[in-house]
């Protein structure tokens, strides 16, 4: 029997957005490094914004759908546990790398959303009623 809604969805977004990460890692030459954890935590707010502010004001999809390409999709490929562990290793051995990190991360990731929002508002997509 074939089920709709939104465990299906996040799981399979979960799975989605896992094999991205993994992806990423294996594209950047080391899924372990500090660059592929903070490339797919800024691509993953880029997204996030845009998915949510984007699709969801704008496109009258329903809730569930909404909620699992964020949390599915986006939430499986960045990753905020493995930002704390490298930032948490790195300090103990490389300080100065460790703050460039985790400014890179935080602020990085601001920007990142900023400009998810800013694309929408380019597209200029209608707002739905």
């Amino acid at each position: 029997m074939v089920s709709s809604g939104p465990v299906p969805l996040g799981f399979m977004g979960g799975m989605i957005g896992g094999v991205g990460r993994y992806e990423v890692g294996i594209w950047l030459n080391d899924g372990h490094s500090l660059l592929a954890t903070t490339t797919v935590n800024l691509v993953g707010c880029f997204l996030l914004v845009f998915t949510i502010y984007g699709l969801d004001l704008h496109f009258a999809f329903p809730e569930w759908i909404i909620l699992g390409l964020g949390t599915g999709i986006i939430g499986a490929f960045t990753t905020f546990s493995t930002f704390t562990v490298q930032f948490v290793q790195t300090i103990q051995t490389d300080s100065l790398t460790a703050i460039g990190f985790l400014a890179a991360n935080l602020f990085g990731g601001m920007l990142m959303a900023i400009l998810g929002f800013g694309a929408v508002q380019l597209i200029k997509w209608r707002v739905r009623e």
